[in-house]
C-alpha cells in the first residue's frame, strides 16, 4: 500500500507568520491552500536501501514530521512526486517517503522542494487585496466557493482598523464574481434568505459598528479565558496557528493573543455525508459566530457557535446547511459534534489508549444525523499543553495533536489524523 499523501498541515513553528495586521489571513492562506512554501537550494540528495529519499539543504528547513512535501526538477523523473517526511535527522535535513516507491537507487540531477499546499485555486481576488474566493483544484459539484472577506469599509460604513482582526468567511454554491453573494437562488452558509447580506455587510461606525456574521478572528486583545469585544486593541504580536486538512475540507486553529495554548478552532468543507448531497451538500463551517455591535464585551463561550467543539453544547456548535429537499433555499441551521463531552484533551476518559482519537458524528439542530467530520478527532487522553503543532505516530497512523481553547489557559487538545505511513 502506497504512503498516504493527501492531507496536510502548517504551522507557524514553519517559520509562517500570521501577524497582528489587515491581510496578513488572506496572505496566509494564499500560501498554505494554493502556492505551498518554497525550500531553501538543496545541496545533497540520496536514496537508502528502503527507497527512502534524504535531502540536504543549504540552511534550516524548518519543516516538521509527516508533513508532505512535493519535488520537482530532478532526474530521474521519477522523484518528482509528492513524500512524507518519515525523520528529522536535523535543521538542514530531511528523510522521506515517497508515495509511489522508487526504482531507482541513485539522483542524477537535484531539483527543488517545497511544502505542497492543500489543494486550492483562487477563483477571485478583489483590486484591493483584501478578499479571496477559494476552490478545490479539480472540483465536485458538491465543492462550495470559500469567500474570505477582510474589507473593514464600504465607504459609508466601517470599522475602525485598531479594533480586532478578522476575517468574514462563508461558502456559496457559484459565483460570476468577487461580491457575488446577493442571488437568491444561490445557497450560502452560513445563509439567512431574507437578509442575503448578512455575513458580509458592515452597519455602523465607531464602537457600535456590527460586521460580518461568521467570522475567522485571529488578533484580539486576550485569549478565550477573557472577556472583551471587539472594540478594544488587539494584543502585539504574531500569532501561533495550526492549519490542517485537504482540498475537500481544512481546519484552522488559532491563538487571539501570544498564548499559545487557548487556540480557537475554525473551518469549513465538506463532511463525510450519511445523506445524499444531490439537492443539499454537505457543507460545515466552522467559525466565531457573532453579528453584535463591536463594544459588545463578553467571553465567547457565552454566544451561540462562537468555540466550535468546546467548553459546552451551545457555543461548541457550526453551521450546516437546513437539510430540507423539498426547500433547499431554506435558512441553514446549526450542527453539533455527537462527542462524549466538550472537553477533547482534557478529560482523560479514555486514558488507557496511547492514542485516544475518536471520529466525530454530526447532528443538527432539525434532529437529522448528518454524517461525520473529515480529519478532525475528539481526543480522549490529556496531554497537557502541546504548544504547536505536535506529530505523533500509533502503529502506522500518522496524527497531529493540537491545543483548543477553553475556559483556561490549558482548555484541552484535538486530534487531526494525517493518513498511514507505510
Amino acid at each position: 500500500m502506497a504512503t498516504d499523501v493527501d492531507v496536510q498541515f502548517f504551522s507557524h513553528l514553519n517559520g509562517l507568520v500570521l501577524g497582528n495586521n489587515w491581510g496578513d489571513l488572506i496572505r496566509l492562506l494564499d500560501k498554505v491552500l494554493v502556492t505551498g512554501i518554497d525550500f531553501t537550494q538543496i545541496t545533497a540528495a540520496s536514496i537508502d536501501a528502503q527507497g527512502d529519499l534524504t535531502l540536504t539543504f543549504y540552511a534550516a528547513h524548518n519543516a516538521l514530521l509527516f508533513q508532505i512535501m512535493e519535488l520537482s526538477g530532478f532526474a530521474a523523473s521519477e522523484l518528482n512526486q509528492k513524500y512524507r517526511i518519515k525523520g528529522v535527522p536535523n535543521t538542514t535535513q530531511l528523510i522521506l517517503k515517497p508515495s509511489q516507491a522508487l526504482t531507482v537507487s541513485s539522483v542524477s540531477t537535484l531539483g527543488t522542494a517545497k511544502l505542497a499546499p492543500l489543494g486550492y485555486d483562487i477563483i477571485f481576488r478583489d483590486n484591493n487585496d483584501v478578499k479571496r474566493v477559494y476552490r478545490a483544484k479539480n472540483p465536485r459539484a458538491e465543492h462550495p466557493f470559500i469567500r474570505v472577506d477582510e474589507t473593514i469599509s464600504d465607504g459609508t460604513n466601517s470599522y475602525t482598523s485598531t479594533y480586532t482582526k478578522c476575517a468574514m468567511v462563508g461558502l456559496l454554491e457559484s459565483m460570476e464574481h468577487i461580491d457575488d453573494y446577493q442571488n437568491p437562488n444561490v445557497l450560502q452558509l452560513p445563509f439567512d434568505p431574507n437578509n442575503l447580506q448578512r455575513n458580509w455587510k458592515i452597519t455602523g461606525t465607531g464602537s457600535s459598528v456590527v460586521r460580518g456574521w461568521c467570522k475567522w478572528q485571529w488578533a484580539g486583545q486576550y485569549d478565550t479565558t477573557i472577556g472583551y469585544g471587539e472594540s478594544q486593541l488587539p494584543a502585539a504580536g504574531s500569532r501561533a496557528f495550526t492549519i490542517f486538512g485537504d482540498s475537500d475540507a481544512f481546519y484552522f486553529l488559532r491563538a487571539a493573543t501570544s498564548n499559545v495554548t487557548s487556540k480557537l478552532l475554525g473551518g469549513c468543507g465538506l463532511f463525510n455525508n450519511a445523506h445524499s448531497n444531490s439537492i443539499i451538500p454537505n457543507w460545515f463551517l466552522m467559525a466565531t459566530t457573532f453579528n453584535y455591535a463591536a463594544s459588545s464585551s463578553n467571553y465567547l463561550y457565552n454566544y451561540t457557535a462562537c468555540m466550535p467543539l468546546a467548553v459546552n453544547a451551545n457555543t461548541a456548535k457550526f453551521h450546516a446547511p437546513n437539510f430540507n429537499e423539498t426547500a433547499r433555499l431554506s435558512a441553514s441551521v446549526l450542527a453539533a459534534a455527537v462527542i462524549p463531552d466538550y472537553n477533547s484533551g482534557s478529560s482523560s476518559i479514555y486514558s488507557s489508549n496511547t492514542v485516544a482519537a475518536l471520529e466525530i458524528p454530526m447532528s443538527d439542530d432539525s434532529k437529522f444525523l448528518r454524517g461525520s467530520l473529515k480529519h478532525l478527532y475528539y481526543n480522549g487522553k490529556s496531554l497537557g499543553n502541546i504548544g504547536g503543532a505536535t506529530p505523533s505516530i500509533y502503529d502506522n497512523s500518522m496524527y497531529v495533536v493540537e491545543n483548543i481553547g477553553g475556559t483556561t489557559w490549558n482548555g484541552g487538545s484535538v486530534l487531526f489524523y494525517l493518513g498511514e505511513l507505510e
